[in-house]
């Protein structure tokens, strides 16, 4: 069994940028893209914590009390 030959070698594919990532740079893009996506919404959330006056615990925003000290939350 023969294998087939080609009479002319194929073109490479270029982009019409000149632009062409490979897949491990995709892969590394989408981990970053990803990584930063996570780090807003990380810092937002924080954002939304109340801290208690009289301790300084961070508490979730739906608290009314510390839940270190119990003390009321007025924000």
């Amino acid at each position: 069994m023969q294998g087939v030959e080609l009479t002319q070698q194929p073109k490479p594919v270029h982009s019409i940028t000149g632009f062409v990532l490979e897949d491990w740079q995709k892969g590394l893009l989408l981990v970053l893209l990803l990584g930063a996506l996570y780090l807003r919404l990380w810092t937002r959330k924080r954002k939304a914590d109340q801290i208690c006056d009289h301790c300084g615990q961070r508490n979730p925003r739906h608290q009314t009390n510390c839940l270190k000290c119990s003390a009321p939350l007025f924000r």
